[in-house]
């Protein structure tokens, strides 16, 4: 008798734990319970990477050196060869042409798209 009283003890408190476990878990503060839609956080990137303005390039002769200037509300910002500061995360340029500078941002896996936008040099 005592045999199946600890096995049966043993059982309650296997089961206890292992619903305590799974209660932990579901209130783990790193977990995400929810998510964004693709066309909202399409629209706060745009938002982020827009509040930026072109203000200049500078280019050795060699072409080995580039660094781009941007101003955002008395703030700059200097992106040296296509290196982005983490202020414009996760945005980074595509590519840099004479005209324009495309830049890129990758939306979380769930969206399967990517967020382009061309920032105009004569402006």
């Amino acid at each position: 008798m005592k045999p199946y009283l600890y096995k049966c003890i043993v059982l309650f408190c296997a089961i206890c734990f292992e619903l305590k476990a799974n209660i932990l878990l579901e209130s783990d503060p790193f977990q995400q319970h929810y998510r964004v839609s693709c066309s909202e956080q399409t629209a706060l990137l745009l938002e982020q990477i827009q509040a930026w303005h072109f203000r200049g390039f500078m280019k050795q002769i060699d072409q080995n050196y580039q660094q781009i200037w941007l101003a955002s509300d008395n703030h700059w910002l200097a992106i040296t060869d296509n290196t982005v500061p983490n202020v414009l995360f996760p945005w980074y340029v595509q590519s840099s042409l004479n005209d324009k500078i495309i830049w890129q941002a990758d939306l979380p896996d769930y969206c399967h798209n990517i967020v382009l936008w061309t920032m105009l040099l004569n402006e």
